[in-house]
């Protein structure tokens, strides 16, 4: 019984901490990502492109890398390397947390 309780205590604490992560990241997308990404990580460009890629539902580690890489200059895209240098690394994985988390849902069209 004791370690249903600690798993129960330990996955809400988890989820709670996620969500808090993911919220921040929500409000730094607001604020700085979507112009170009949009909140919601659907490109503002009419459509995915190499220059404005979608970010809904990308990997979360895949994000954190390459935030990085423009924030070290390893990738460097004059508008993403300064962007990424405005972040710490706690805003970068809060981002990389928020765009993670948008779920895709696929319908079929009648």
């Amino acid at each position: 019984m004791k370690f249903k309780i600690i798993f129960i205590l330990v996955f809400f604490i988890s989820n709670t901490c996620n969500a808090e992560e993911a919220n921040k990241g929500r409000e730094i997308a607001e604020n700085i990502c979507s112009v170009c990404h949009g909140v919601n990580g659907q490109a503002n460009t009419a459509g995915n492109s190499v220059l404005v890629p979608h970010l809904t539902a990308q990997n979360e580690q895949y994000l954190i890398e390459k935030l990085k890489h423009y924030k070290d200059k390893t990738l460097e895209h004059h508008q993403m390397s300064l962007i990424a240098d405005m972040l710490s690394l706690e805003d970068i994985k809060n981002v990389a947390k928020w765009y993670s988390s948008i779920k895709i849902t696929v319908q079929e069209i009648e």
